[in-house]
């Protein structure tokens, strides 16, 4: 059996988990389900352009028990005739599937450990070559001016590369349905982008810790019901040092979606 599969009776399993526990807590509402749906005009992912200038559509769902979640994200898209093996333009259909926990060690402080799994479609895999693949994660988050978080991805398959950020945000009010949400993040290559491979065709060395980008975003929220609401975003990726070895370029990133509660 492989690893994917394992990952996803794994989600399953926790997924039950998770509303056995929520049918016992009914009563005092200890659980959460969030699902909506983003669409943004380009796909990045660690300062990568996935689709290029193409744009991607993001459905989502999130289910919360106490500290710990499970969650789906979905991006389709269609990749460009340059990005593939064929010269042909062809969907991109890419399927996440994670789940993690929080451990709120202190007043100020919390872990959250995880993993997360990355599935594509076979014609996905045979048109761009990406192959499934899964990450363990830890995310530390301080609850002090700035809020800031430092997280470490890796990459325990495919590509077997780490990648670190750190970030810091804040929120301002904007009356009691709305607010205005600063965030900003510099990030790190292990291996991740840079990794060996992709180092000897660009006759590189393979990152170690290495700068990869900057990502400065500003979302606004708006809570129009208890159930329902809606945001918009702008952010902007400045490439680093990998990127730029990697001749990628700065790109500015428009988002909006509606998400609805339960």
């Amino acid at each position: 059996m492989t690893t994917e599969k394992l990952l996803r009776i794994g989600f399953i399993a926790l997924t039950a988990l998770a509303f056995s526990a929520a049918v016992e807590a009914q009563d005092e509402k200890a659980w959460s389900l969030d699902v909506g749906v983003d669409y943004a005009d380009h796909y990045m992912f660690r300062g990568v352009p996935i689709l290029g200038d193409n744009e991607v559509l993001v459905p989502n769902a999130t289910f919360s028990v106490g500290n710990f979640s499970v969650y789906y994200y979905g991006y389709r898209g269609d990749i460009p005739a340059d990005f593939t093996f064929s010269g042909e333009e062809v969907a991109y259909n890419e399927d996440d599937f994670g789940a993690e926990y929080t451990f709120a060690l202190s007043e100020s402080f919390g872990l959250t450990v995880g993993a997360v799994s990355y599935m594509y479609s076979d014609r996905t895999t045979e048109e761009y070559g990406f192959e499934d693949s899964y990450e363990l994660y830890a995310i530390a988050s301080f609850d002090v001016l700035l809020a800031p978080t430092v997280s470490y991805y890796q990459d325990m398959d495919a590509v077997e590369g780490g990648f670190a950020t750190f970030g810091v945000s804040h929120s301002y009010p904007l009356g009691e349905k709305a607010s205005l949400d600063f965030s900003a993040a510099v990030s790190f290559d292990f291996g991740y982008n840079l990794g060996e491979g992709v180092a000897a065709d660009y006759g590189l060395e393979e990152s170690n810790g290495d700068l990869n980008d900057v990502l400065i975003g500003l979302d606004v929220p708006v809570q129009i019901t208890d159930w329902f609401g809606f945001h918009v975003m702008a952010q902007q990726s400045i490439a680093l040092d990998v990127l730029d070895d990697l001749e990628v370029d700065d790109e500015t990133i428009l988002t909006g979606g509606v998400t609805f509660s339960f």
